[in-house]
């Protein structure tokens, strides 16, 4: 009787977790194709941006950045590109400084790290136009996804717009893990959400705003992503993904530098859900505060513990059924296996689903114990 009570406590934690994974998925998906934002893009609309470019310790890649941004597919006169230097220690500020005296971009120099938001708001301060693009160091825009942007932007009901992101893997099973989920449980998911109503998730690699709507970010906040994302609603218009502008970033390498960066943005989502929950279960909102912020929420944080139960009640019940030499036979021969490339490849790719999992549950302890801060800790990709 004990064992069946277990089986079914185990069947019925693991399809609500299968329904939280993949239905949420199915059902945007699905309600996606019949209830549609018709977003009416502008070909010909063409302000005047400005491009945003905080950054910190990137002496490697800031070169490359200014001119993929220099090269982009619109007209230059038409744009300029702000970029803060946040408190480097390494070299960054003196190329900067070349294409600066150049006249290519606007530099601005801040003299201590106080963290991404505050570095926004020493480039948001000086901007006068109103649409703003916001993009990371790290990153490689494809030369016409500003123009796709910004053509939303035609539309009044759009107060902010996100790129497609890529997560380029690199060779290790890890980094094509990461790139993997990003794609199939982040990616296609937002798309799908702005189809309908707005996206549940946002991604300072490439994304837009209106400054009129979003003005200065919160300086203590982790994600100024997040606050870009739902302060445009809580305002009362649309932030949606346009999967024609693509951006592509380095995905991290190692298990650890991917939990690192997990845990941050976990901590942030948590925030900033707390900052704004009055959208939250709201009708004013619509399907977004009624659905998809919810449904986002619950997901985030119920879908590791059911998890949890799982694994736990998995393990009770091959104790219970196995006999002790035969499990302590199978945990040798895993051992066994993971000394060999192959198999640790196969044990990563098992495992990554408990990865993901750790890296939240550690996230919302950093939240709850407030273990987080505004400074982001580098990762090598």
């Amino acid at each position: 009787m004990y064992n069946i009570n277990t089986f079914l406590f185990w069947f019925v934690s693991l399809l609500l977790f299968l329904i939280l994974i993949f239905g949420y998925p199915l059902f945007v998906f699905i309600f996606s194709r019949f209830k549609k934002n018709n977003i009416k893009k502008s070909n010909n609309y063409l302000p005047f941006i400005s491009i945003l470019i905080p950054c910190y310790n990137e002496e490697d890649m800031i070169e490359n950045k200014i001119l993929n941004t220099l090269n982009i597919n619109y007209p230059r006169e038409k744009f300029e590109i702000v970029v803060v230097e946040s408190g480097s220690t390494d070299k960054t500020y003196s190329k900067l400084l070349k294409f600066s005296l150049k006249k290519k971009i606007k530099l601005i120099k801040q003299p201590e790290r106080l963290g991404k938001s505050s570095a926004m708001n020493q480039g948001i301060r000086i901007i006068n136009n109103d649409i703003i693009i916001l993009t990371d160091s790290d990153t490689i825009i494809e030369k016409n996804a500003i123009k796709e942007i910004v053509k939303n932007f035609g539309d009044k009901r759009v107060g902010a717009v996100v790129g497609n992101l890529t997560l380029s893997p690199s060779n290790s099973i890890a980094s094509k893990m990461n790139s993997f989920f990003n794609l199939y449980f982040r990616v296609k998911i937002r798309i799908w959400e702005s189809e309908m109503s707005s996206a549940s998730y946002w991604s300072g690699q490439l994304c837009a705003f209106r400054k009129s709507i979003v003005g200065e970010i919160e300086e203590n906040i982790i994600n100024d992503d997040r606050y870009i994302l739902l302060k445009t609603i809580e305002k009362g218009y649309l932030a949606i993904c346009d999967k024609n502008a693509s951006v592509y970033e380095k995905s991290p390498k190692k298990i650890l530098d991917q939990i690192v960066q997990k845990r941050r943005t976990t901590a942030g989502t948590l925030q900033g859900m707390i900052r704004f929950k009055n959208i939250l279960f709201n009708k004013s909102y619509g399907l977004y505060g009624m659905f998809i912020m919810p449904a986002y929420l619950i997901r985030l944080i119920l879908s590791p513990l059911l998890l949890l139960f799982i694994e736990i009640l998995s393990l009770i019940m091959v104790y219970s059924i196995l006999p002790p030499i035969l499990v302590v036979y199978l945990l040798g021969s895993c051992i066994f296996l993971a000394l060999f490339d192959k198999g640790r490849s196969i044990f990563i790719i098992l495992l990554y689903p408990i990865i993901i999992q750790l890296s939240i549950m550690l996230g919302i302890a950093d939240y709850i114990l407030n273990r987080h801060s505004v400074l982001w800790r580098r990762v090598n990709r």
